[in-house]
């Protein structure tokens, strides 16, 4: 289990020394809950070294000076939930969806592996510079079998260097609070053991028993809702009083349900943001395998799940009331990685439920940033915008107090001292940037699906046929997008050739048959600048 506050490897270029100085903002302390105006922030070689009104600096040369007048200057968000061996695709989870003859589980992992550092790049492209992987992979997981054995195992991952351990609390027995019981003594053991050298300790535990038994055995960190009943007054003042930190990871049970239900709607945020070819695979469901999916679609559209799921819902919106209003530390996290919960998009999706749920703006902030680090025990380290503090820091064009959508009016990422664009993280690669545009395609989002082409691109009909250029005669040409429900182009092949990219596509919906063509997409400075079509019915 690893927390990764990152830099991404494109600063590594750059000059060791990251100095800048932010002057007459608008600090958001998400500690005092206040708003400090006017005032000039500095941080030196990663750190933040002052937070001052009307003082004159000595900086040294090549410090950078942003102007922050009438602008917000916050800290980091924190996701403080992430599983960086799973994708959010399709694939990702043979134990819920066995998909593997399609696409070996082996396979998935090492995408996810190669596709680390564009994971990382979209969640600093929208703020995130901080997450908490809560599960990196399969093989360190051991079974709970006997207390020197689980005491071994905590052991086992000191030379790893390790920030934190794990349990997961799951009890599969018919009494429910028998078997939590019957467990307890591991989950005390290990507990102990992480504690004894210095380990913090996250429980996964869904049910009111579990949460509570490991509560009172010590755990630091509970990375679930309690979705099995509404809590009592006793177990919140018991987390109060162990100042243990929640994170709800409300919306990750249904994105299951959406998903594997074939009901998931992407909206233009997380079709920007998401890595696009995890998301193709949840707008291709119920492809690879319709038989299977037809089971699952079935499964999750019977009034029973529907019911079940919106009791779930219900339970976990109403605790985390109780819990707010008892001041309970909550933190902000997603559980990204899992089927249909997409790596940095979610986290905007995360926040509108916990708004949904009655939180209030300064709530969501504090649980986006300074509860993110008390979850892991460095809130000494960053978290805020204090002095000695590593400079993690968002200036936002507009106060997002006012509408916590103001979270996405970035105009400047700073992550450990250096400043850049939200814009310059993402890498626009050809294949990126084709794939982005055919699932907007397909989740009939008209303003995403244009998102990628250039402002003067041009349309022909291959060879020479110009049929439109620009944007604004695009957008009017393509409004049959947004009009078709049965609109899906199915992608048999595709070839990438240095900034061109070929893919043979199976077009249904814009007629009783399909239509089958060839569509090349020529790419200029991050941008699709051409499109050649040649179609068949």
């Amino acid at each position: 289990m690893r927390l990764l506050s990152f830099l991404i490897g494109i600063l590594l270029l750059q000059s060791a020394t990251a100095q800048v100085l932010i002057k007459n903002v608008n600090v958001v302390d998400v500690e005092g809950k206040k708003i400090l105006a006017g005032y000039n922030v500095v941080a030196l070689d990663g750190k933040i070294v002052s937070i001052d009104k009307d003082k004159m600096y000595k900086l040294p040369d090549g410090t950078e000076v942003i102007d922050g007048s009438g602008k917000y200057l916050m800290p980091g968000l924190t996701d403080a939930h992430v599983h960086f061996f799973q994708s959010g695709g399709i694939y990702t989870r043979p134990d819920v969806i066995d998909l593997r003859k399609y696409k070996p589980h082996s396979a998935e992992l090492d995408w996810v592996h190669t596709n680390m550092e564009d994971f990382l790049r979209r969640y600093s492209s929208i703020g995130i510079t901080s997450v908490i992987d809560v599960g990196a992979s399969l093989s360190p997981f051991a079974i709970m079998e006997t207390e020197e054995g689980v005491r071994q195992s905590v052991r086992d991952q000191l030379p790893l260097h390790t920030d934190f351990i794990k349990i997961w609390y799951i009890v599969l027995d018919k009494d429910l609070e028998a078997g939590a019981r019957k467990n307890l003594p591991f989950v005390k053991a290990a507990i102990d053991e992480a504690h004894k050298n210095k380990l913090r300790v996250a429980v996964h535990a869904t049910e009111r028993i579990t949460a509570q038994l490991a509560v009172e055995a010590g755990a630091d960190f509970l990375v679930h809702s309690v979705a099995d009943e509404i809590l009592s007054n006793e177990f919140v003042q018991l987390l109060k009083k162990n100042k243990t930190v929640l994170c709800p990871t409300i919306v990750v049970v249904g994105n299951y349900d959406k998903a594997l239900g074939n009901t998931y709607h992407f909206n233009t945020h997380e079709l920007s943001v998401a890595n696009p070819v995890t998301v193709g695979s949840i707008l291709d469901y119920p492809l690879p395998d319709t038989a299977l999916a037809a089971k699952y679609i079935a499964g999750m559209g019977s009034p029973l799940q529907k019911k079940a799921g919106q009791r779930t819902d219900s339970i976990m919106m109403a605790n985390l009331k109780l819990l707010i209003d008892a001041g309970v530390t909550i933190a902000t996290g997603t559980d990204a990685g899992n089927i249909g919960t997409q790596h940095a998009s979610s986290y905007y999706e995360e926040l509108k439920a916990m708004k949904q749920a009655g939180m209030s703006n300064w709530q969501i902030l504090e649980a986006s940033t300074i509860n993110g680090a008390k979850a892991v025990g460095e809130e000494k380290q960053w978290g805020s915008i204090a002095k000695d503090k590593l400079a993690n820091m968002l200036l936002l064009e507009k106060n997002p107090l006012d509408d916590i959508a103001n979270l996405l009016t970035i105009e400047w990422v700073i992550n450990k001292g250096f400043p850049m664009k939200p814009s310059s993280f993402v890498q626009h690669t050809p294949t990126i940037l084709a794939q982005q545009q055919l699932n907007a395609f397909n989740a009939h989002d008209l303003e995403a699906f244009l998102e990628p082409y250039a402002e003067d691109v041009e349309i022909y009909t291959f060879p020479s046929t110009l049929e439109m250029k620009g944007k604004v005669e695009m957008r009017k040409n393509y409004q049959f997008v947004t009009q078709l429900p049965k609109l899906y182009c199915n992608l048999i092949n595709r070839i990438v050739q240095d900034n061109i990219v070929i893919d043979q596509e199976e077009v249904f919906g814009l007629g009783e048959k399909p239509v089958y063509g060839i569509a090349i997409y020529i790419i200029e400075k991050g941008k699709i600048k051409k499109v050649y079509f040649s179609n068949k019915e």
